[in-house]
């Protein structure tokens, strides 16, 4: 019998001793009989460990472990970039900006001083239509402005705004706090061996990505079996 029926066994073993020492059975008789019985004897009440069950905070680790080891590391990553996700949503929850996207886009324009809105887009290997409602927001928010591309006059560049600015310089400083809060329970020597790893499977499959997306996963494959050889 399993923890989780393991008092109501109990309490049927006093019963039966309860059977046997009365004649005049009764629920309430019963319940003062088994309480002097536990208060003279406290050997028989026994502790139970509840048990686990699937909706408990273990249960997801414990069922991928059973995942071989490629399909457990592929998980972990994911679930690891939407734990950063929620973090970064609380981080950024009293600004303009309230998302790990838009933060990206801002700092990167930043950073390139002018961008062109598809060069943001590939950057983050994003769909056409998520990029462009993410700028679209940025733009209506006053925090990214369209400017002339100096060196083509038909196009047009992104650059931070003067509120775009001040509002980078305080979701730096969030994310700052988010991301020491994000390794706070892991070593920095730990978290550093992997990157090298991380960074190199990123390397190969953007590159596949943004220059084979279209092909079918038949052809996927047997390129990836033509290169494995260089990244070995």
């Amino acid at each position: 019998m399993t923890n989780k029926y393991a008092i109501l066994k109990q309490v049927l073993d006093l019963y039966e001793d309860y059977e046997l020492e009365e004649t005049q059975l009764s629920l309430l008789d019963f319940s003062h009989w088994m309480i002097q019985k536990l208060t003279d004897e406290p050997e028989l009440d026994q502790k139970v460990k509840p048990e686990k069950y699937p909706g408990q905070q273990n249960f997801p680790s414990t069922l991928f472990r059973q995942f071989n080891e490629k399909a457990r590391f592929l998980e972990s990553v994911s679930r690891i970039a939407r734990y950063h996700e929620f973090y970064t949503r609380k981080a950024l929850k009293d600004l303009v900006i309230n998302t790990r996207l838009e933060f990206l886009f801002m700092q990167s324009v930043q950073l390139m001083e002018k961008a062109k809105k598809t060069d943001l887009i590939n950057l983050y290997n994003l769909e056409y239509t998520t990029g462009m409602d993410t700028i679209r927001r940025l733009i209506n928010n006053e925090l990214l402005d369209e400017v002339q591309d100096e060196s083509d006059k038909r196009a047009k560049l992104l650059a931070l705004t003067p509120k775009g600015e001040e509002t980078l310089l305080q979701a730096k400083k969030n994310m700052a706090e988010e991301n020491v809060l994000f390794f706070a329970a892991i070593s920095d020597n730990k978290w550093k061996k992997i990157l090298p790893v991380l960074e190199e499977i990123d390397d190969f499959h953007g590159s596949i990505y943004k220059n084979h997306g279209s092909k079918p996963f038949a052809e996927l494959a047997n390129l990836m079996d033509s290169l494995k050889h260089l990244y070995k």
